[in-house]
C-alpha cells in the first residue's frame, strides 16, 4: 500500500521500558537485564519486539493503510529500534528508521519510523534540552518520494540551533515532524514543571523558525507531553474523532487521561484517534472498565506490552 501525497497515517507510541536485556554501564538500566529485579530476558524482549510490530500492522486496518510514520517514546537505544525494523514484518512492509542517542539519565530515547515507499529523509537534528539530562527532541524533515527529481540539500544550523535545509527553488518538503517525550511529573508536578517548561521552550523555539521562515509549511509534532493540555503557540490539536468511552491514552485510579498528543501546522490538517484493540486492554478490576495491560504489574512480569494506548493522525 503507498499512502497518496496529502492521505497520511501518523501513529505515536509511547512502548513503555523498550530495553534490551544487556547492562549499559552509562545507564540506570540495571533493572531490565536478565539479573536485575524485572528478570528481563531476551525472550521477553523479542516477544516485545514482535507484538510492537504487530500493533503497527493492526493499525492499519483503522483507515485501510499502514502508518507512513510511526513516533516512539521510551526505546532504548539504536539496537532496539533496528530490531524492530530489520528482525520483523515490518522489515517486509519496507519501514526504515531515525534514533539518535539522548542524555536521558535512564537511557531511554524517541525514534521515527517512516515507510520507504512514501517517505525519504532529507534531514535530522536532535535537539538537547539544556539544564536537564533528559530526552532530546527528534527532528526529521521528509518529502514524499512520488515523482520527485533529484536534489542537492544542504544543511547549516540556524539561529535556534535547528539545521536548516536549503533547497532548490520550485522545491518544497512535504513534512516537518517533531517526536518528543517531555520529562515526567516524578517527584510531583510543581517540581517538575521547570523541566517541561525547559523542553517545551526548545520545541517552540524550532517550530517558530520554522513558521517564520514560511508560514505555509506542514509541521507535525507527536509525543508523550506528560500533560493533559499543553500547548506550541503557531500549532493546533486536531480534533479526536473516537471512542467517547475511552478519550485517553492510559488509565490512573479508573479515570483516562490523554498526555499523548498531535499538533499541527495550519498547513497540515488532520483528525486523531486512539487506537485501543482489545490486545492491547485488560480489565480493570480496581476501578472497573479496562486499561491498557502493562509488561510488568511492579517487579512481576504481566506480558502486556504498555500503559500507554497508542494514538493516530489521518491527514486528508
Amino acid at each position: 500500500m503507498i499512502a497518496a501525497l496529502g492521505a497520511l497515517v501518523v501513529m505515536f507510541w509511547n512502548v513503555e521500558n523498550y530495553f534490551d536485556p544487556f547492562d549499559d554501564p552509562l545507564k540506570n538500566d540495571d533493572e531490565f537485564t536478565a539479573m536485575g529485579e524485572r528478570r528481563w530476558t531476551w525472550s521477553r524482549f523479542e516477544s516485545k519486539r514482535d507484538r510492537i510490530a504487530q500493533t503497527i500492522v493492526a493499525a492499519g486496518d483503522v483507515w485501510g493503510e499502514l502508518p507512513a510514520l510511526v513516533g516512539l517514546a521510551e526505546v532504548e537505544n539504536r539496537m532496539v529500534v533496528s530490531q524492530l525494523v530489520r528482525k520483523t514484518m515490518l522489515d517486509e512492509l519496507g519501514y526504515g528508521y531515525v534514533h539518535r542517542e539522548s542524555p536521558d539519565e535512564r537511557g531511554i530515547d524517541v525514534a521515527l519510523l517512516y515507510r520507504k515507499d512514501v517517505f525519504r529523509i532529507v534531514a535530522v537534528d536532535s535537539l538537547r534540552i539544556p539544564g536537564t539530562k533528559t530526552r532530546d527532541i527528534l527532528y526529521v524533515a521528509l518529502r514524499e518520494r512520488a515523482g520527485l527529481v533529484e536534489r542537492q540539500v544542504l544543511s547549516r544550523p540556524d539561529s535556534a540551533g535547528l539545521e536548516k535545509v536549503l533547497t532548490r527553488e520550485g522545491e518544497e518538503l512535504l513534512l516537518h515532524v517533531f517526536v518528543v517525550h517531555l520529562p515526567s511529573k516524578r517527584g510531583g508536578a510543581k517540581a517538575s514543571d521547570s523541566r517541561r517548561e525547559a523542553a517545551l521552550g526548545v520545541l517552540q523555539g524550532a517550530v517558530d523558525s520554522l513558521l517564520r521562515e514560511d508560514p505555509g509549511r506542514r509541521i507535525v509534532v507527536m509525543g508523550d507531553f506528560n500533560d493533559t493540555d499543553p500547548a506550541v503557540t503557531g500549532l493546533v490539536q486536531p480534533p479526536f474523532d473516537g471512542d467517547p468511552a475511552r478519550p485517553g491514552t492510559l488509565r490512573y485510579h479508573g479515570r483516562w487521561e490523554r498526555i499523548d498528543h498531535f499538533f499541527l501546522s495550519p498547513a497540515a490538517p488532520g483528525a486523531m484517534q486512539i487506537f485501543a484493540p482489545g490486545f492491547l486492554l485488560e480489565r480493570d478490576e480496581a476501578w472497573l472498565g479496562d486499561k491498557p495491560r502493562r509488561a510488568y504489574v511492579g517487579p512481576r512480569y504481566h506480558g502486556g506490552l504498555s500503559d500507554h494506548l497508542p494514538i493516530l493522525l489521518k491527514m486528508p
